[in-house]
C-alpha cells in the first residue's frame, strides 16, 4: 500500500534539520524518506527559502506558501504538523479536510490545554488518529527507563526525581513532563516553584509534581545557558537512574551494603544505554505510517499531549513555593 504524506511547516523539525552524520533522520521529511512505499507529496510553509529547499529534495511534491492555496479534493494518508506551536491548531484543522488517517503533530500540541482538547475532539469526530510527537517516547532511552521502573528488582518503589532543562516550559519542559507521565501515570498535584524568564510565547519555569503514590519530582529550569541541557535522576527503593545529554546516555546504580555497618549505598554507575536518542524521529513517523495502514493505538496520543499541557496549567495556577 502506497502511503501519501504531507508536511505543514518546513522549518527545522519539519525538514531542515536533515540527517545526522550517522545517517539518522532528524526531520519528519527525512524520516518519511526512509520508509518503503511512502511518498511525500505535499509541503506547506510561508518561507520561500524553506519551500525551495524542500522542493529540491522532494521534486515529486506539491509545495505551497499557504494552507489556503492547497487545492480542494486532496487526499492524504498521513500529515505531519511541524509549524510553530501557535499555528498547530490551524494546521490540524486544515489537514482534516485532506481525510488523513493519522496526523502527527509536533509538541507541545497547542498553546493551552483547551485548544489541544479542541484539536483532539476534531480529529476524533473525523476518525483521524492524533499523535503528539514527544519523540523520546520512541527511543532506547525510554525503553531503558520503562524496563527498570517496571521491575521489582529495578527502581523498586519510586521515591523522587530531579530533572533539569533549559528553554521554555511549554516547548522544552513538557518533554520531561510527558516522560514522567509515561513512566508513573497521572499526577495528583503540580506547583510552580519559580518563573525565571518571560519569552514572547513561553517561559522558563521550575515546577514540582506529586503523585498519590508518594513520588515527588522537581523539574528545574536552568538559568542563562547558551547550550542545551536535559539531564536528571530518578530514584527509588532499589537504586537510582540517571540520564544525561538529553537522554543519550542512561546509567543505573543499585542499592548495596555499605562498608559502614548498618548503612547502604549506591553501586558504581553502570551504563545501560549509550545511544538513547537513536531513532527518535524515525520511530514517530514510522508509527504514523503503520497506524494509517492498519490502525491501532499510538505510543504518544493526542490525549497524552493534552495531559502534558494540563499539568503545566495546574502548576501555573497553584501558588509560588519560592519567591
Amino acid at each position: 500500500m502506497k502511503v501519501c504524506v504531507g508536511i505543514i511547516g518546513l522549518g527545522k523539525i519539519g525538514h531542515r534539520f536533515g540527517i545526522s552524520p550517522q545517517g539518522d533522520p532528524l526531520s519528519h521529511s527525512e524520516g518519511y524518506a526512509q520508509i518503503p512505499n511512502v511518498t511525500v507529496v505535499l509541503g506547506v510553509d510561508p518561507d520561500p527559502e524553506a519551500c525551495r529547499d524542500f522542493q529540491q529534495r522532494f521534486s515529486q511534491a506539491q509545495v505551497y506558501s499557504s494552507l489556503k492555496d492547497v487545492p480542494d479534493g486532496l487526499h492524504l494518508d498521513v500529515v505531519s504538523v511541524c509549524s510553530p506551536t501557535h499555528l498547530h491548531a490551524q494546521g490540524v484543522i486544515a489537514a482534516l479536510a485532506w481525510q488523513p488517517g493519522v496526523i502527527l503533530c509536533e509538541k507541545p500540541l497547542a498553546v493551552n490545554a483547551a485548544e489541544a482538547e479542541m484539536m483532539l475532539a476534531a480529529c476524533s469526530a473525523r476518525g483521524c488518529i492524533l499523535i503528539t510527537n514527544y519523540s523520546r517516547r520512541w527511543t532506547p532511552m525510554m525503553q531503558a527507563l520503562k524496563h527498570l521502573t517496571n521491575q521489582d528488582d529495578g527502581l523498586g518503589t519510586p521515591i523522587g526525581a530531579c530533572l533539569r532543562y533549559n528553554g521554555g516550559l511549554l516547548h522544552n519542559g513538557t518533554h520531561w513532563i510527558d516522560m514522567l507521565l509515561a513512566l508513573f501515570g497521572s499526577v495528583a498535584c503540580a506547583f510552580r516553584l519559580e518563573k525565571l524568564s518571560v519569552a514572547q510565547d513561553d517561559a522558563a519555569e521550575s515546577i514540582a509534581l506529586s503523585w498519590n503514590s508518594g513520588l515527588t519530582a522537581y523539574l528545574i529550569a536552568v538559568r542563562g545557558t547558551g547550550y542545551s541541557i536535559g539531564e536528571g535522576e530518578l530514584w527509588g527503593t532499589g537504586g537510582m537512574l540517571r540520564y544525561s545529554a538529553g537522554g543519550q546516555q542512561v546509567t543505573w546504580q543499585t542499592v548495596q551494603p555499605s562498608q559502614w555497618s548498618g548503612f547502604q549505598e549506591l553501586s558504581q554507575a553502570k551504563m545501560i544505554c549509550e545511544a538513547g536518542l537513536k531513532g527518535h524521529i524515525l520511530g514517530a513517523v514510522t508509527e504514523a505510517v503503520q497506524l494509517a495502514q492498519i490502525g491501532g493505538q499510538p505510543t504518544c496520543s493526542g490525549a497524552d499531549g493534552v495531559l502534558a499541557l494540563q499539568v503545566v496549567e495546574m502548576a501555573r495556577n497553584n501558588k509560588f513555593l519560592i519567591k
